[in-house]
């Protein structure tokens, strides 16, 4: 990434931060602890000092009977559940404030509540093209959304700093729907909504694509202790980890699939590449926390590169139960999770699953810890834990995954 385009960056962040200008570093004490909330599927608060960061933020659960064709690729339309963000939101308690909102991808399981929170919190948007359209179409307007394609360095706050890093969707290369899944697809224009309808159409080859494949973040945070890491990202694919998602639009056409307000957006790097880079720019040759979607293969490559301390999985969780009716199974019972845990401690990464949405950890120089986190947790109900693990491993729970 060229030094005009990063200077640019700074600069539309700086001038765009809601609020006034923030004291310096300098006059302002360094944080000694990351917080980060997990809220389900790959929804997180991360609290750095006074700056408050959501990712996704989908809470809304369309269901799944809304949902046709290849890959969740065609659906009726639907509307955000904005009673249940403001009670989510209430429940995070410093007054409702959040001063960002980063999308790693535009598929509805992350950006279809955004615009929501957006409007609710006044919060910055960081995301892909699609979700800034996305964001749009339901009222927002475009100066308060930044589209990022990958390399970009931004300041988010005092003392905490992201790097955009390009990503490949999952998606089995091997079947059309995972090919639907993961070739890069952005949206065109702002969608239109018909008078008639009743919102947004969620499907991934609608007005919910996958983004251009997907966008994650490597966090850099200047801390009492020293500096800390994380890496987050909320899909990915190790078939196409080494090399750019093959795009082919003459098989979106034999499928006959719907391609109205869609773009294949080709991606020059592979996500292994675009990973080494970032972090060799911020520095680094490892980080404190990996928080990804993964898998034992995933995982493997990944690590490998990004060789964490420790790592947080998400969005095994599923896509359709209530927010609010608390995990519906642990970790322990999704498929293949007995492997990646025995694949992790041969590469020495600790491996923290979530116990129940709302979990909060603390990231220091030493290290990620779970702490409590009960007045929220009762707050919004999620006081039990999930199904004890009943199942034997062959009869394990395998979940959609996007």
């Amino acid at each position: 990434m060229s030094t005009s385009r990063i200077l640019v960056f700074l600069l539309v962040c700086g001038m765009l931060t809601l609020g006034p200008t923030p004291p310096s570093h300098a006059q302002t004490e360094k944080p000694s602890r990351v917080f980060l909330t997990w809220m389900s599927v790959t929804n997180w608060l991360f609290e750095v000092g006074n700056t408050r960061i959501v990712t996704d933020g989908y809470i809304t659960r369309i269901p799944e009977k809304a949902f046709s064709n290849l890959g969740f690729a065609t659906a009726t339309p639907a509307q955000p559940d904005v009673p249940a963000i403001q009670r989510l939101i209430a429940g995070l308690g410093a007054s409702g404030k959040i001063d960002f909102i980063l999308t790693g991808h535009s598929h509805f399981d992350h950006s279809f509540d955004t615009a929501t929170w957006a409007k609710l919190t006044g919060a910055r948007i960081i995301g892909s093209r699609s979700t800034c359209l996305q964001a749009v179409a339901q009222g927002i307007p475009s100066s308060q959304c930044t589209a990022v394609e990958g390399g970009e360095i931004l300041p988010l706050g005092e003392h905490v700093t992201v790097r955009v890093v390009r990503w490949n969707h999952s998606g089995d290369v091997s079947t059309p729907a995972g090919r639907v899944l993961y070739t890069p697809v952005e949206l065109r224009k702002s969608p239109t909504v018909p008078s008639s309808a009743n919102g947004l159409r969620p499907g991934t080859l609608q007005d919910f694509p996958n983004g251009g494949g997907a966008r994650a973040y490597l966090f850099t945070v200047t801390m009492m202790e020293g500096p800390v890491s994380w890496f987050y990202s909320n899909t990915g694919n190790a078939d196409t980890f080494l090399h750019p998602a093959s795009v082919d639009e003459g098989f979106f056409k034999t499928q006959g699939l719907p391609f109205d307000n869609l773009v294949l957006s080709p991606q020059q790097t592979s996500p292994q590449d675009n990973l080494r880079a970032a972090l060799s720019a911020a520095g680094l040759d490892h980080v404190g926390l990996w928080i990804g979607y993964s898998d034992q293969r995933l995982g493997a490559v990944v690590c490998n590169v990004l060789r964490p301390q420790a790592h947080i999985p998400h969005h095994w969780d599923g896509l359709f139960s209530p927010f609010f009716a608390g995990l519906p199974f642990s970790y322990a019972t999704v498929a293949g999770t007995d492997v990646l845990t025995a694949s992790l401690k041969t590469q020495r990464v600790t491996l923290l699953p979530p116990q129940q949405y709302m979990d909060k950890f603390a990231l220091t120089a030493k290290g990620v810890t779970l702490i409590a986190n009960d007045g929220i947790k009762a707050a919004l109900g999620f006081t039990k834990l999930p199904p004890a693990v009943s199942n034997p491993a062959s009869e394990k729970i395998v979940v959609h995954r996007d």
